[in-house]
């Protein structure tokens, strides 16, 4: 069943309020807004398990999420939070390996979920967009990991 113009337009408008697509015209969070699903999740819950495989990533729109790892002596340490206009999980798309973390809903909280194949379906019918997004991804991944690297150059 296709969505209907009102339900693509409202993950249109919650997608642009984020202010992750700040980059992208009106036209192009329109068309992004065709291959994502909104969730709502409560407090608490884990939205993604370190070590599952995954294929999917989130946007988010209110709330935050914290990034957990399970340190040696099994305790839950709280790597980030992540919190409105971030998007979180996009590594599973490129490489589709697992989980390197856990990530909980801190607050009440609603995302913008793009899976894997949603992905495949946007770069197939909207070639340009698709590029553009996936430059977006790898720009992200790539802040990451620079950030990563000085945090560990402080423990070296």
């Amino acid at each position: 069943m296709k969505d209907s113009e009102q339900s693509v337009l409202i993950r249109a408008e919650m997608l642009e309020r984020s202010q992750w697509a700040s980059e992208f015209t009106w036209k192009e969070i329109e068309n992004i807004a065709r291959y994502v699903a909104i969730a709502r999740i409560a407090p608490g819950t884990t939205i993604f398990k370190e070590g599952t495989v995954g294929e999917r990533m989130c946007i988010l729109v209110e709330g935050s999420v914290n990034v957990v790892k399970v340190d040696a002596h099994g305790l839950h340490k709280v790597l980030t939070t992540i919190t409105k206009g971030k998007a979180f999980g996009e590594m599973t798309l490129f490489d589709g390996e697992p989980r390197s973390a856990s990530v909980l809903a801190a607050v009440p909280t609603t995302m913008l979920v793009l899976t894997r194949d949603n992905l495949e379906q946007l770069l197939d019918n909207h070639p340009r967009l698709g590029t553009k997004l996936l430059l977006k991804l790898g720009k992200v991944i790539s802040q990451r990991l620079r950030m990563t690297t000085g945090q560990l150059v402080n423990l070296i």
